[in-house]
Parts: C-alpha cells; structure tokens; sequence
C-alpha cells in the first residue's frame, strides 16, 4: 500500500533586501520573526564561498544550476553532489517549456535549516506591464535563466530550504545519475520534491494572503492575475488551464499557490499519485512528473514555447510568453525599480 506523508508546510520567507532580510516562519502557532543583517552575510557568503569550495565543494557549476550551500557548516557535504544533480534534472524539465535553446545560469542558494519539509522562493521580481495603479510581477528566477538578468539585490536569483531532518531521514536520491531507478516504497524521491520546489520559483508564487485569497499590495504576480475566489475556494481562471481542466481550477485552501484539495473542488488532483503542484500530500515510493495542467498553467503565465498542442496555440495569442512581452518603457523601468525592492522585500507564500 502506497504511503503518503504531509506536506503542508506554513512558512512565510521573505525575499533578501539589499541590506536587511526578514524572515517570519509558522512554529507552535506563533510566526516568528528574523532580521539578518544582509551586508554580513553577504560578506560571510563570499568568504565561505571561497573557502568552503577550497575545503568541501560547496559550490557546483553547471548549464542550468550554480548550486551553493548554507547552513550546514559542511557537515552535509556528502549530500552536495546529488542534491545538485537532481536540481539540474529538475530546473530542466520546466526550463524546457519557455526556453528555446540554452539557457542561462540560475543562482540557487540551498539553506539546510529544521523545515519540516523543503519550501522555495524566487529572491527578485520583473516589472511586465501596469493595470492602473496595479502592477504585474514575473518571477525574477525566469529572467535569470531566459535572458541572464540576475538579482541586483544580492548574489542569489532563488533560494531553496531543505530541513535537514528530512533530507538525511525521507529523500531519496537515485544512484544512477539519469535518474531512472525505481523509488523505494518508503522514501520520497528527491526529484520530484525539487521539480515541485521549481515550480514555485519560476511560477507558482504571488501577493495573496494564501487563506482569503486577498491583496496584499497593488500588484499581482503573473499567477495572480488568473486566480479568483468564488465561496471561499480559490480557482485558477487561465484559458489553457481551463481547457486542460475542463473548467476552473481549483487551488488548495489556504495554501492557493498549489492545486487541489483533500476533498470537495480538485479532489481529484490529490489521488494517487496527485498532481505534482498539489499543495498536501506526496506519495512515497513514487516519481512525478510535471503534469499537463501545470503545463498549460504555466502557458497562462506567458511562459511556453510549445505551439504543438493546438489548445496551447490557440489560446497563445491571449498570452503572450515572457519573451513576447514588450519591455517596459525605461521611465516606466525606473519608477517601478522602487516598488518591486520594496515588494520583493515583503515577498511570501505559504510553500511546500
């Protein structure tokens, strides 16, 4: 029998600022509050990089992932290898939708910490287009790998949290460096976690209070601007996702930047195995793989180069991909550089 573990995880983190990140995660029913001093560790950063790649290979280049370490003073550096490995897999496999040729190098910090779980965050945004006053975000991380726009901010575009406990206890890395073996019955396949993880840092990831589905601010993420509410349950209103569907898609309750739910609207994208964005619950002893809604879901976020499915391209010239959207105007550029440090500052979701 298939055994499943919950991955629900409460924690806000927001993005690195120039100088001062703040941190607020979920613990005993109480959020807690970080400030870190972004100068000092920026400066511990590149020293550790330096000498940790000297001592221990904390760093890892490659085409897609320059995958660096943190938190874990070295101890895990056993795990440095194939963490990377599966990242490279994983990052891949969505870059695949929006990129046509090679893609450009993302910096991803991976933070080991006492996360239940693992959770994600693209650390910087891009100003697309306004809508009044209201502002449309794309995730920093997709400029980063399309056009090798990196984060000004600091020396990361995303970051990644793996709770060490679930590392070394629950994830499981294929030996074969393809990826190809199956899963045991009782680990969870690393992959597949970081596949979800990637999902959020070049997609699933918005301005709304996860529980209500309300604005925090006067701007939207790209995700953002097809979700609605409708009796208290959030739903995704992108024409492709919609055709793929067959109607709205539900998102979780309370954790709307996932699909699906225990029971009731999307009940169906949590049965075994699930969807792989579902926001509750995956399924030891089992690979996932980036489904067709995720797919036409991200088609809805302008970020597709696939016309081989007719319903793509149909529905293509209402949503045009992150590389067909105009530039901003350079006045518009500056007047927005304010706004989206200040955002990218207070930048959260609830992730899994």
């Amino acid at each position: 029998m298939q055994q499943a573990h919950p991955r629900r995880v409460l924690a806000r983190i927001v993005a690195a600022s120039r100088y001062v990140t703040n941190i607020e995660r979920w613990s005993g029913g109480l959020f807690s509050k970080y400030e870190i001093n972004y100068k000092k560790n920026l400066l511990t950063a590149i020293t550790c990089s330096l000498s940790c790649f000297l001592s221990f290979g904390s760093g890892y280049a490659s085409p897609l992932v320059n995958v660096t370490f943190s938190g874990d003073n070295g101890q895990l550096a056993s795990y440095y290898g194939e963490i990377a490995n599966d990242l490279n897999y994983a990052a891949g496999d969505w870059e695949k939708l929006f990129i046509s040729g090679n893609a450009s190098t993302l910096n991803l910090n991976v933070a080991f910490d006492n996360s239940p779980t693992a959770n994600s965050s693209s650390l910087f945004v891009t100003p697309l287009y306004n809508i009044g006053p209201t502002w449309v975000y794309q995730q920093g991380a997709v400029d980063a790998v399309l056009d090798g726009v990196h984060n000004s901010w600091g020396p990361y575009d995303a970051q990644l949290h793996i709770g060490t406990s679930y590392l070394t206890n629950e994830l499981w890395f294929d030996p074969n460096p393809a990826n190809i073996d199956p899963v045991p019955i009782a680990k969870t396949d690393a992959e597949s976690v970081f596949l979800h993880e990637f999902g959020h840092i070049f997609g699933f990831e918005g301005y709304r209070d996860p529980s209500t589905g309300a604005f925090w601010y006067t701007a939207e993420s790209t995700f953002d601007t097809w979700v609605t509410v409708l009796n208290n349950v959030p739903y995704f209103t992108g024409l492709n996702a919609e055709d793929v569907f067959g109607g709205p898609v539900p998102l979780t309750i309370g954790n709307l930047y996932h699909v699906g739910n225990p029971s009731g609207p999307g009940a169906g994208l949590e049965v075994y195995p699930g969807d792989l964005m579902n926001g509750n619950v995956f399924y030891r002893g089992t690979r996932y793989d980036i489904s067709a809604l995720d797919t036409a879901i991200f088609a809805d976020l302008g970020l597709t180069t696939n016309f081989a499915d007719v319903t793509l391209a149909t529905n293509f010239a209402d949503v045009p991909p992150a590389s067909q959207i105009p530039e901003p105007r350079t006045i518009a550029i500056f007047s927005t550089a304010l706004i989206a440090f200040w955002l990218t500052r207070r930048w959260w979701r609830v992730s899994a």
